[in-house]
């Protein structure tokens, strides 16, 4: 077992991998249930730490969003930081539903890997975007409710709602403890998540998961979409930290599936840094002693 660890853990040290991440994180657009930059600045933070190869570029301006979505390159992640809310490309004008269902096409058509991880998904746009005489962007914001994972779903073949369920909120799943435990984040075993993604149809993996009568409710889940996925979080608002690490997670175990084969990682000072707090304790009580020793002889 130790040396399965071991290789697996020497794989995912030297693979290099080609499938990029893109976080959405547009300038000129809000955020609903999260703080975006918070959002963004931490989870870059979380896979530099992480030690696996990740290939990150943060989309900051509506302009790069609209390009982003106009050439739709295949095999991406797009990590929403927005949270409840998703800026429309200007080219779309007042158009959200076309957006949506360009979205759902990149996703079932391109490959595209679409996480969502704050809140309940495409509840609110910012959208009909022009430009201002001194080149400042102009936009709306419209509620469009849980319509837009209906019309997102509905293009994608997925039936589902994200409201609470009425008792009981998804717990921490065996995978999603192996996950955690392996990247060394603390996370609770339910609670996190009051937008779960609440249908029949089955995900391909979940961190969370809570079995109702006839369906399931789901966070930090995968669902197949043609050649892609959707990836909902559904995460609450009230800890930035957990969205992060949650978020974090996600994204590593879609690049790095074997992750679950890891053990868990060392939580605390590393031996090394042991040695090194031995050898500062050891000096400084020597130091002590010695000031002490002339301390006592200066004093006879």
């Amino acid at each position: 077992m130790r040396l399965t660890a071991m290789l697996v853990a020497a794989t995912l040290a030297v693979s290099a991998l080609a499938q990029p991440v893109y976080i959405l994180n547009v300038r000129e657009a809000e955020d609903w249930w999260t703080n975006k930059d918070f959002l963004t600045t931490r989870v870059l933070e979380l896979l530099n730490e992480s030690g696996f190869n990740v290939t990150v570029r943060v989309i900051s301006s509506i302009e790069e969003w609209e390009e982003l979505v106009s050439e739709g390159p295949e095999g991406v992640v797009v990590v929403n930081a927005h949270g409840e809310l998703i800026p429309v490309p200007p080219k779309y004008g007042s158009d959200w539903r076309g957006f949506y269902r360009d979205l759902a096409m990149l996703i079932m058509y391109k490959g595209w890997i679409f996480v969502n991880p704050v809140g309940y998904g495409f509840y609110y746009v910012d959208y009909n975007y022009t430009r201002l005489p001194g080149g400042e962007w102009n936009y709306t914001r419209l509620t469009v409710g849980e319509e837009g994972l209906n019309v997102v779903g509905g293009w994608m073949g997925i039936l589902a709602t994200a409201w609470p369920p009425e008792q009981g909120s998804p717990t921490l799943t065996d995978l999603g403890r192996k996950v955690f435990d392996a990247l060394g984040y603390d996370m609770p075993e339910g609670g996190i998540s009051t937008r779960p993604f609440t249908t029949g149809y089955p995900p391909l993996w979940a961190f969370y998961a809570l079995k109702l009568d006839n369906l399931t409710a789901y966070s930090c889940a995968a669902f197949a979409a043609g050649e892609g996925m959707l990836v909902w979080g559904g995460l609450s608002a009230n800890n930035l930290e957990y969205q992060a690490k949650a978020t974090a997670a996600m994204v590593l175990y879609i690049l790095y599936p074997e992750i679950e084969m890891l053990p868990p990682k060392r939580k605390g000072p590393s031996p090394a840094q042991l040695t090194l707090i031995a050898w500062g304790a050891m000096v400084i009580l020597g130091t002590v002693i010695v000031v002490s020793i002339l301390l006592k002889r200066k004093g006879a």
